[in-house]
């Protein structure tokens, strides 16, 4: 009841007519609901009496059912079975028939080409034409390999394939002779056309390796010849050379030139038929003509190398060098070893020799690496299956034929054929990397190479022996040039430490490269470090005897030897700061000749790694510079000492008058910025830009650290700390144009301290202190800003103390 009392108190409470209607179509619209729901019940009344009846049915019933549809089902899968046994039979038998077809028509195509090879050979013979014929028989000799299994096919006709193959033969070598003999003419008589027509024939007659085993023989001949006539050449002038100037170390005989022109044959030699011995034997071919071609420069370049090191006495000056290496410098830093003016010209020789050699070995290795390259790559081609056929080859129908066939029986074992040409490709690809590695490895074993490292051997304990007997010179030489900021040592030593660096880069070696960097930095960080040390050995002293005297001090006057050695010790700053600029700009420009040369990242690597040693030298200068800086910085302090005082009795504790007054009085900050130009301006023409701008920035830190200890004993009152404040903003006026680096970095504790001793409160520093405040970092610790608010007369240090910070 209590169930239905509530829709009954709820259409009590209905009072209008809308309300009544919303109701009835609410129970309107549940009541077609209900309608739907019955109806898709009763949809469902016949589904439910069959399965119903399913499940009343017996078990034997169902297996009856399901075994009369089984039966049916196995006499229909019988009678396709048995039309489809009927119809492969007679597509198998269809398919041999066809294959055997294929078989006769090839077997037909091949006895065709066979006997027009034949016809072919015997028309081309007689007529001369070579080529044609030799085509043909490459032909019949390819039809031969591929009728070699159809014996029992040609059984009744061997009669004629045994003449036709004789007529082959018979042809074959009569054309061998004529190659043969007309080849060794075309030699005799060096005409290079001749020799290479008649050298491809070998390839269509089977002999590859003789044609190019007599290809080489040609090219070695001609490039013997050619290198004996350079030599001759190179020897005639020598001894003409020797006749007409008896007495002369160096004959003038042009040794690069001979070594350029016997490398330009040689290159010359191997890239003339390049393109023509690559088309007809293989690109490996090629490899063997340079590799043919440079066992003529073992012979004929070495020999010339030899009568230059005779020539130019190489080992004995090389030995002269060494020695003297090992004894150093003699009396007044001259060397005791050879003239090293007469070694230069050496050096240079030399090196011009080594590179035009590293220039034609990196030409020659190149291409023996290129047609290696390229031949591995045909050949893990043909390891993947998508070779062309390659040079002089052709297909005929019969070839085709066999082709399709391979094709259509390729698709069982597909995956299996895959992983294994893959397999080969990658076996393939290593073995030219060996290939390649090994190749390299026996050219640069010759003796020409070998000869070649000799020299280098030679330059480099020449190019270390002029090295220091010239640095050293250029030290012990050492003099003021008029009108310049640096003595002679500095541009002189550089320039000769750039010129050897050049030098040994442009011999291509690392190894060279390395050693003589690692002198060069010795030569700098030892000897030419020294004589910077010992210049700047005298002190400040000498150049400030040279300073203006200070207003109402007493003026002394300056002698002759004081100038000279003011002059000189600001001389010896500008020498350690300069050089730091210039091994810095030394190292840079080694680098990137070094990048230029050397290709390899290791190589590049190694030469940095020396380098590094050359930043770290000029480090150890621009130190140098700075202590001495530092030291003249400290020696003109004092001279300010007449305005320091002047600060240090200046009073705070201002009034308004007082401040007022200071508006008029430029005070203390004008003095000391005049006597600070006073001692700094005179010195500006005499160091160079760097070395002038750190002393003005070591004597204001100074000045300044000296500034903070002389505010700090003062009192200030609020308006002695803004006429503090307006007091340094002068001094960053004034100072920051007097340099063109920033200065306020450096005021920035002095300008703290003002902004403190300028507040109205205590309490008002923690608008400007902690880390929310963001537009002051501060310099001065918790500690100090105590102590500065300890400064103002005003502030009880109660309170002070209490501040937290």
């Amino acid at each position: 009841m209590r169930e239905n009392d509530a829709p009954m108190q709820q259409l009590a409470r209905i009072t209008n007519l809308h309300d009544v209607t919303r109701l009835l179509h609410d129970v309107v619209a549940q009541e077609r609901a209900c309608d739907a729901a019955l109806d898709k019940m009763l949809c469902k009344r016949t589904e439910l009496e069959r399965g119903i009846l399913v499940l009343n049915a017996t078990t034997s019933e169902m297996l009856e059912l399901v075994r009369a549809d089984a039966e049916q089902l196995l006499g229909s899968v019988a009678s396709t079975a048995s039309a489809a046994d009927a119809i492969g039979a007679r597509v198998r038998r269809l398919d041999t028939a066809q294959s055997r077809v294929r078989a006769a028509l090839a077997l037909v195509d091949l006895i065709l080409d066979r006997t027009s090879c034949v016809s072919g050979v015997q028309g081309a013979m007689a007529g001369g034409d070579f080529e044609a014929a030799a085509g043909h028989i490459a032909t019949f000799l390819d039809l031969e390999r591929r009728l070699a299994g159809a014996a029992g096919a040609l059984s009744d006709d061997t009669g004629q394939v045994e003449e036709q193959r004789q007529l082959l033969l018979a042809a074959k070598a009569r054309l061998e002779a004529i190659v043969a003999a007309r080849l060794e003419e075309a030699v005799a008589a060096r005409d290079h056309a001749a020799v290479t027509r008649f050298v491809r024939l070998h390839r269509p007659l089977g002999n590859a390796q003789l044609g190019v085993s007599r290809y080489i023989a040609y090219a070695r001949l001609v490039v013997g010849s050619q290198a004996r006539e350079q030599y001759d050449a190179l020897c005639e002038a020598l001894d003409g050379a020797a006749a007409a100037g008896a007495g002369k170390k160096r004959p003038a005989v042009d040794f690069v030139g001979s070594m350029t022109g016997l490398f330009r044959e040689l290159a010359m030699a191997a890239e003339r038929d390049e393109a023509e011995i690559s088309a007809a034997f293989g690109p490996a071919a090629v490899a063997d003509v340079v590799l043919a071609v440079q066992s003529e420069c073992d012979a004929q370049g070495l020999r010339m190398l030899r009568r230059f090191q005779e020539a130019r006495r190489v080992a004995a000056i090389a030995a002269d060098a060494a020695r003297a290496q090992a004894t150093g410098p003699g009396a007044g830093g001259k060397p005791e070893g050879p003239d090293p003016r007469a070694v230069e010209p050496l050096v240079q020789e030399i090196v011009l020799l080594v590179q035009r050699s590293e220039e034609y070995n990196s030409f020659m290795v190149a291409k023996m690496k290129a047609a290696l390259k390229q031949h591995f790559d045909q050949q893990r081609q043909l390891a993947l299956g998508h070779a062309a056929p390659g040079p002089r080859e052709s297909s005929s129908g019969a070839d085709k034929q066999q082709q399709q066939q391979q094709q259509a029986g390729g698709g069982d074992g597909g995956g299996e054929d895959a992983a294994a040409r893959a397999a080969a490709a990658e076996a393939l690809q290593q073995q030219a990397a060996a290939a390649m590695q090994a190749a390299e490895a026996k050219y640069r074993s010759g003796a020409f190479a070998v000869a070649c490292r000799e020299l280098v051997a030679s330059y480099l304990a020449l190019e270390e022996y002029y090295l220091d007997a010239t640095a050293a010179m250029a030290v012990a030489i050492d003099a003021l040039v008029p009108d310049a900021l640096t003595s002679s040592m500095v541009d002189d030593t550089f320039y000769i430490l750039r010129k050897c660096g050049s030098r040994a880069l442009a011999t291509g070696s690392v190894q060279v490269v390395a050693a003589l960097l690692g002198e060069l930095n010795d030569a700098l960080a030892n000897a030419y470090r020294g004589a910077l040390q010992k210049r700047l050995a005298g002190g400040p002293s000498r150049l400030v005897a040279a300073a203006p005297s200070m207003p109402g001090a007493p003026h002394a006057s300056l002698d002759a030897a004081a100038a000279a050695a003011a002059a000189e010790h600001a001389v010896a700053i500008n020498n350690a700061d300069v050089s730091a600029d210039y091994a810095a700009k030394l190292r840079t420009e080694l680098e990137a000749l070094a990048g230029r040369v050397f290709l390899s990242g290791g190589e590049r690597e190694r030469v940095a790694s020396v380098l590094s040693d050359l930043g770290k030298t000029g480090s150890d200068f621009r130190a140098l510079a700075t202590r001495a800086l530092e030291s003249l910085a400290d020696a003109l302090l004092p001279r300010l000492r007449a305005v320091l005082d002047e600060v240090g009795s200046a009073s705070y504790t201002l009034g308004d008058a007082d401040y007022a007054a200071g508006d008029a009085d430029d005070g203390w900050p004008a003095r000391l910025l005049a006597a600070l130009d006073l001692q700094l301006r005179w010195l500006q023409p005499r160091l160079t830009p760097g070395a002038w701008e750190g002393l003005f920035h070591s004597l204001l830190d100074k000045l300044l650290a000296r500034l903070e200890v002389l505010i700090g004993r003062k009192r200030f009152s609020q308006l002695g700390g803004l006429q503090l404040d307006r007091d340094v903003r002068a001094l960053v006026a004034a100072t920051g144009a007097m340099t063109a680096r920033t200065v306020r970095d450096k005021f920035a504790r002095l300008t703290q301290m003002a902004t403190v001793l300028s507040l109205e409160s205590v309490q008002e520093f923690l608008d400007y202190w902690g880390d929310d405040t963001g537009h002051i970092t501060w310099r001065l610790t918790p500690a100090e800003v105590r102590a500065v608010l300890a400064q103002r007369e005003d502030f009880s240090r109660d309170v002070v103390a209490a501040l937290p910070l």
